[in-house]
């Protein structure tokens, strides 16, 4: 059985159709773990409904106050405007039981009043959830496939006067991994780095864009298809030094399985390296590094990472286990 993630990957275009026509749902529920769409709607969203001098406008980090949050919605909007925003982040409402006095009032919230919850993940058996689902939208803005990512990062360079050729750009994006975050920081170094000059080229890219923690987690499990269990231990302890949280590193760890069980089946299906790059959703140029990994891995044994992967993520969540011996485990056993 193949972890694919969800194909659809442009439900957010949806959240461009309300912006563009003034139409907005009751509720907005966005999450996944592409913080940069999460923080670009968010911002987008506020000065469509907040304006300008953001008098509509009130965001909570965390979850408030029962009855703070209800007096914001109840507020009616300032000055000649129709709407107000109310923006709550990483309340944890859709992963525990949300309050149910809350699940009562958003049906009778007022019509002016608009709540946008954002989160990094949900529960789909959540009640809150279903009623997101039902009264307003709910958006799961994840990892962008590598197509969408270099036509972004191409526009992104060419509003800065800036050239990238395509070869240079999949270069770029293999240094820099698939955060959107990631991904702009490494852009504005390039820009500030190549000065009046309008073309980016890869000696660009190799003087300037650092090696990235997926790249590290990708070298990490090589080591460890090899039985190098000691250098793949010193990878982990160079990604803790560097501040990477080990949760994040679980995470990564994870979806490099995934896409090794995905290459691993396109490789049985004889599938050629495009259409394996499609399958995998990865660049032609990634795909055939995944096929050299996942020859030292049986289809069993990544079924079997993945499985475990997902029962420490279960565990860490519930306190049973700490997210930095969920890894050490998964490295040494």
């Amino acid at each position: 059985m193949a972890y694919k993630k969800n194909e659809d990957q442009t439900r957010y275009l949806k959240l461009n159709e309300d912006l563009k026509s003034g139409q907005y749902q009751p509720v907005y529920l966005l999450y996944g773990e592409e913080n940069y769409l999460k923080l670009s709607y968010k911002k987008m969203f506020r000065k469509a409904i907040g304006g300008e001098d953001e008098l509509n406008y009130t965001y909570y980090d965390g979850a408030p106050e029962l009855d703070t949050l209800i007096g914001s919605l109840e507020t009616m909007p300032f000055m000649l405007s129709t709407d107000r925003l109310v923006v709550v982040s990483g309340s944890g409402y859709c992963m525990k039981s949300a309050p149910e006095r809350l699940i009562e009032y958003l049906p009778t919230m007022p019509s002016s009043s608009h709540l946008m919850l954002i989160e990094d993940d949900v529960d789909k058996r959540n009640k809150l959830y279903k009623l997101i689902q039902k009264l307003g939208f709910v958006c799961e803005l994840g990892e962008q496939d590598p197509r969408m990512l270099a036509g972004w990062a191409a526009r992104y360079l060419d509003r800065a006067g800036k050239k990238i050729r395509s070869s240079t750009m999949t270069y770029l994006l293999t240094k820099t991994g698939s955060s959107m975050d990631n991904i702009v920081s490494e852009l504005e170094k390039l820009i500030a780095y190549t000065g009046e000059r309008d073309v980016i080229e890869d000696a660009d890219v190799t003087e300037i864009c650092s090696q990235n923690v997926e790249d590290r987690v990708f070298d990490m499990i090589s080591e460890l298809s090899l039985g190098n269990t000691g250098k793949a231990m010193q990878y982990y302890s160079d990604l803790l030094t560097l501040q990477e949280a080990p949760m994040k590193i679980l995470a990564l760890m994870r979806r490099n399985f995934n896409q090794l069980l995905l290459t691993k089946e396109s490789m049985m299906q004889g599938m050629n390296r495009k259409d394996a790059a499609e399958y995998v959703h990865v660049s032609p140029w990634v795909v055939q590094k995944l096929m050299d990994q996942a020859r030292h891995y049986t289809l069993e044994s990544l079924v079997k990472y993945i499985s475990r992967c997902m029962d420490y993520d279960e565990a860490i969540k519930n306190g049973n286990l700490t997210d930095q011996l969920a890894v050490e485990l998964l490295l040494t056993s």
